[in-house]
C-alpha cells in the first residue's frame, strides 16, 4: 500500500455496515448504518454505495468484507447466511463500475486475520491461525506468509470443523460442528439449563447474553464460570487439530465472547496442551485480538491496496 494514499474499508454484517476511511494503516474517519438484511441485494449494495460516498476524500481502492463464501477471485458473493437472497452477487464489479477504482472483497473473518496479521496481535508472524467466536465460530489462517484461501477460496471454516462424530445437529445441518458447542446460542441455552439445577447472579437478568454470562464469570459466579470453562474445554480440542494440522506460531481468538478473559484462555490452553502431540516441543501462544471492531476493515483495505496474490 503506498503511504499517504486514501482507501476505503467496508464490514458488511448482518446488523451493521461499517465504512472507514484509511491512510497508512490508520483509521481517520468512520461511519456505520444499520443493516436492510431482509431486502434483498439491490437495497443492501445501495448502502455500501451510500457508505462509500459518505467520504469526501477520493480513495485509490475499495476493500469489502463480507460473511459467508466468498469468491475472492471473482468477486463474488456466492452465499451470504446473513443477507436475505445474497446468491452469486458480483458485488466487486458493481461496485468498481460506480466508482472507478480496483475493488477486492472477501469472507469477513479472513479480513479480521488480515487486519491482526498486519497491524494486530499477529503482527510479525508468518504462521498465524485466527478464529472469531460470536454468533458463529469463523476462522482463517496465514501460512508462510500468506493469507490461506484453498483450492476454491473456502478455506478456514474453523466452526465447522468436527468435534463429536455422533455429536448435535449444527444450524449447518451436520453434525458435531464446534460451532454447536461455543456458538451464542449454545452458550446461552446450556447455561439457563444449568441455572434450572444451580443457583447463579444470573437469575437478576431478563435476557442472558455471553457478554453478561462473561461478565458475573469474572465476578465469581460458579454457574457462569463452569459454562466458560466448558467452552474453553470445546475450543481447546477444536484448536488441538489446528495446531496439529498448521503449526501456527500464534493462535488468535477475536469475538465478543473472547473477552471473557482468563477464565476461557486458562480452559483453552489447558485442553490444548493435553491434547497435542509433541506439545513440549511446540512454540505457540493463545491471544486474543488487539484491533477489536477495526480489524476486518483494516484487513479487507490491505487486501484490497497491496496486491496479494489469491
Amino acid at each position: 500500500m503506498m503511504k499517504n494514499k486514501f482507501y476505503i474499508g467496508v464490514d458488511v454484517g448482518g446488523t451493521n455496515i461499517k465504512s472507514a476511511l484509511v491512510r497508512n494503516g490508520k483509521i481517520i474517519k468512520r461511519a456505520k448504518v444499520q443493516t436492510h438484511a431482509g431486502q434483498g441485494p439491490t437495497s443492501i449494495i445501495a448502502q455500501i454505495k451510500s457508505a462509500i460516498k459518505g467520504f469526501a476524500e477520493p480513495a485509490s481502492c475499495i476493500g469489502i468484507g463480507i460473511a459467508g463464501i466468498i469468491d475472492s477471485r471473482k468477486g463474488i458473493v456466492r452465499y451470504s447466511p446473513n443477507l436475505a437472497r445474497w446468491t452469486d452477487v458480483k458485488l466487486a464489479r458493481i461496485i468498481k463500475r460506480e466508482f472507478q477504482v480496483p475493488v477486492k472483497i472477501l469472507n469477513d473473518v479472513n479480513a479480521i486475520c488480515l487486519g491482526e496479521w498486519k497491524y494486530g496481535a499477529g503482527k510479525g508472524y508468518d504462521n498465524i491461525f485466527l478464529f472469531t467466536l460470536g454468533t458463529g465460530v469463523g476462522g482463517a489462517a496465514v501460512c508462510e506468509g500468506k493469507l490461506l484461501f484453498g483450492a476454491n477460496g473456502f478455506a478456514g471454516e474453523f466452526g465447522h470443523s468436527v468435534i463429536k462424530y455422533d455429536g448435535k445437529k449444527c444450524t449447518c445441518g451436520q453434525f458435531g460442528h464446534l460451532e454447536g458447542y461455543v456458538g451464542a446460542r449454545y452458550i446461552v441455552a446450556r447455561t439457563r439449563r444449568r441455572m434450572r439445577k444451580q443457583k447463579s447472579s444470573l437469575e437478576k437478568y431478563k435476557k442472558i447474553t455471553p457478554h453478561i454470562i462473561a461478565r458475573e464469570a469474572k465476578k465469581g459466579d460458579a454457574v457462569s464460570r463452569k459454562i466458560f470453562a466448558e467452552i474453553g474445554f470445546y475450543i481447546g480440542i477444536g484448536l488441538s487439530n489446528i495446531i496439529s494440522l498448521f503449526d501456527p506460531e500464534v493462535i488468535i481468538i477475536s469475538g465478543g465472547i473472547s473477552r471473557a478473559g482468563k477464565i476461557l484462555f486458562d480452559s483453552i490452553r489447558k485442553t490444548a496442551d493435553q491434547r497435542i502431540m509433541g506439545a513440549q516441543y511446540r512454540k505457540f501462544k493463545i491471544i486474543p485480538g488487539e484491533l477489536g471492531d477495526d480489524a476486518g476493515i483494516l484487513g479487507a483495505v490491505y487486501f484490497a491496496g497491496s496486491g496479494l496474490e489469491i
